[in-house]
Formats: C-alpha cells, sequence, structure tokens
C-alpha cells in the first residue's frame, strides 16, 4: 500500500514538472535576440530583453531627455536651462548619438493654451555647409514656465526629416532634476 501511494506522489510531482516545462519553451512575448557584448551596450541587454519602450528613453549626449520619431527612426533630444530659460532640441539618428541634419529654418512647439493653443517658434541653430541645422533653440521664460505651472503639460511639434513627417511630444519631468524656484512678487 505504502508503495502505491508512494508511486502516485512521484508520478504526480512528475507530470506537474513536466508541464510547468512545456510552458517554458512558447512565445517569448516580443523579439528574441541574443547579447552581444560589441554592440549590447543598454542596462538589460545581457539578460535578452526584448528592446521596448515607454519613452522615458533616457539621457542623450547633451545629457537631455530623448523623444523617439517613428519607429527608432531617429531621436529628439530635449535640453532645457532653466536659468537661461533655453530649450534646445537635438534631431539624432536611430542610435540616439548621431546628428541629423535638416532643411527646416525652425521647429513650431505648440501648447494648449487657455482659449487656443500657443505656438513657440524654436529656431535653427548655426547651419552646415550644405545649409541644414541639426539643432533648434528659443529662449522664452513663458515657454519653461509653462512647464512649471502644470506638470502635465505636453508640447507637440512636427519636423520633416528626408521627406518623411514625424510628429513628438515633450514632457518635463521635475523628478529628474532638483528645481529652486523663486515665487515671483
Amino acid at each position: 500500500m505504502r508503495t502505491k501511494s508512494g508511486m502516485w506522489l512521484l508520478s504526480v510531482a512528475v507530470m506537474l514538472g513536466l508541464s510547468g516545462l512545456a510552458g517554458c519553451g512558447g512565445d517569448k512575448g516580443g523579439e528574441y535576440r541574443t547579447f552581444d557584448k560589441g554592440k549590447d551596450t543598454a542596462h538589460d541587454a545581457e539578460h535578452g530583453h526584448a528592446h521596448s519602450h515607454d519613452h522615458g528613453h533616457g539621457q542623450g549626449p547633451h545629457d537631455g531627455d530623448l523623444i523617439e520619431l517613428g519607429e527608432e527612426e531617429f531621436h529628439v533630444e530635449v535640453v532645457i536651462d532653466e536659468e537661461k530659460y533655453k530649450m534646445t532640441l537635438y534631431l539624432l539618428g536611430a542610435d540616439a548619438k548621431t546628428a541629423v541634419a535638416v532643411e527646416a529654418k525652425e521647429i513650431v512647439l505648440e501648447l494648449p493654451g487657455k482659449d487656443a493653443a500657443v505656438t513657440h517658434a524654436l529656431a535653427a541653430g548655426p547651419a552646415d555647409a550644405d545649409g541644414k541645422a541639426t539643432r533648434f533653440e528659443i529662449t522664452s521664460e513663458e515657454l519653461i514656465e509653462t512647464f512649471h505651472k502644470d506638470p502635465k503639460t505636453v508640447g507637440k511639434f512636427k519636423i520633416s526629416i528626408g521627406g518623411k513627417d514625424f510628429e513628438g511630444e515633450i514632457k518635463h519631468d521635475h523628478g529628474d532634476h532638483d528645481h529652486k524656484h523663486e515665487e515671483k512678487k
């Protein structure tokens, strides 16, 4: 009797173990790629996770926040100098490091207003030999303060790169750094 119940328990344990293993080899829930130490520098790359974003993409080469354009086709790095009330947008390639030049003379940033949208034009920075620019800037106390008044503020812009139109959104996360704002009287 003891042997039959022992065998039954062993059989159940083996069956449960095998059914658990059968579930491990199925769909991985995304892209799967192997780790390549020479190419994969992301903090989670060694674990073989598929590359996905909620964008918060991290920091760019100028220590700004990155915004994805398209399906990782291009990126925009947003750098805000709060003391000078300056916002700079850098156009970057798929690697989020290489500068990308465009013919645009400005990027228009649209923010929600009380009655209608408010627009701010970021002028093209110094052009290269072909007359193209890789960065766009604006100095505007009003613009920077708009992001501070309401942390849910979202600025929207459009840019054409290589004949293809892209849209992006700028959100200024106050949790990334310390602010010492003085109330204006």
